[in-house]
């Protein structure tokens, strides 16, 4: 094996391989930016020289820059199996697929930490010009995988067994039992997701109807969504603090989406003077979100609102006593003024 040839070579290559590395993980985040995918990370890396020449001597390749697909990677971590194949699609509409090799359904459970999906590709054929001529038929692969396969497959690799075979006798049983709970784990995910897909669908419809049992339906995140929805559909979405606001009413005590509704309508009318009267003062310049409208309303209709959600001893701000006392007497004295002004 000629070494210094090799080495050379490579190091030459080096920054095709690195502009190469570039523009596929741009196209791959590109591809996934549109595709309905739940990501944890897209990475990648170009193989060192010392890894590649390490590769050479256990292959005894004698056209390694050919032989050795893998010197520009990408690795795509998704949070459940279903994703895979969207995943798949994904690949195969952003990069010419050369070979595809499924290690997910080909393998038994006792190889779970070593399950993925690799694709080698290139650059599409039509990606012409200065910025590709030169990566233009270059391979590279794409390992696909999720969370838990990955946990999997980082733990066993630094338990330094690179098979099942490499592990000893002894320990086998237990190196099977693990992986094991990892791939029901996997299993499982998958499951609860698509029970929440379907739970999440279950009370958009039911909500379309606005029927009593819809107001009878315990207070989750799922119903206080499906209600925001259907209540407010020309307010902003605010799904990122709904959860925080679902935290916020069972501490007040509201159980069902009928307290709230029955809140929120009480509050209407003062709703809608309140964001008058803060946009007046350039305090509030837009409407108030789905989320806000409750939150306001629940602050005027529930005079003790406030103090029921920062009771004391349960502190998640770690302020202490005086200053929640002080912001609960702030917040009762503006609303106090607020709701005397209602009753003018």
């Amino acid at each position: 094996m000629d070494i210094e040839k090799y080495t050379r070579e490579f190091q030459d290559k080096a920054p095709t391989y690195a502009h190469l590395e570039g523009e596929a993980l741009y196209s791959i985040k590109r591809a996934l930016g549109h595709a309905d995918v739940k990501l944890h990370s897209i990475t990648s890396r170009v193989k060192n020289l010392e890894s590649f020449l390490d590769k050479i001597r256990r292959k005894q390749s004698s056209d390694p820059f050919e032989d050795i697909q893998d010197i520009v990677g990408l690795r795509v971590i998704c949070l459940f199996l279903s994703d895979i194949n969207r995943i798949r699609d994904a690949i195969r509409s952003s990069f010419l697929v050369i070979t595809e090799d499924n290690k997910i359904e080909e393998a038994d459970v006792s190889s779970f930490g070593y399950m993925s999906v690799h694709f080698v590709v290139t650059m599409k054929p039509e990606y012409v010009g200065p910025r590709y001529d030169h990566i233009a038929n270059m391979r590279f692969e794409i390992q696909v995988r999720t969370i838990a396969m990955d946990a999997w497959a980082n733990v066993s690799h630094h338990l330094e067994y690179k098979s099942e075979m490499d592990v000893p006798s002894d320990l086998r049983r237990d190196f099977y039992a693990l992986s094991g709970l990892f791939y029901v784990a996997d299993k499982h995910f998958e499951m609860f997701y698509g029970a929440s897909r379907r739970s999440q669908q279950r009370m958009a419809e039911l909500f379309e109807t606005a029927t009593p049992k819809a107001r009878a339906e315990e207070l989750n995140l799922d119903s206080l969504t499906a209600y925001l929805r259907n209540k407010f559909p020309e307010r902003v979405n605010d799904t990122k603090t709904a959860s925080e606001l679902v935290n916020e009413l069972l501490k007040a005590g509201y159980t069902t989406i009928g307290d709230i509704d029955r809140v929120v309508d009480r509050a209407e009318a003062a709703v809608r003077l309140y964001e008058q009267r803060y946009r007046a003062k350039g305090v509030r310049p837009i409407a108030l979100s789905d989320v806000g409208v409750v939150r306001v309303s629940a602050r005027l209709v529930d005079e003790d609102y406030f103090h029921k959600i920062y009771r004391p001893g349960d502190n998640p701000l770690n302020w202490d006593e005086s200053a929640i006392e002080d912001q609960v007497n702030k917040e009762k004295q503006t609303l106090g003024q607020f709701r005397a002004l209602l009753k003018k």
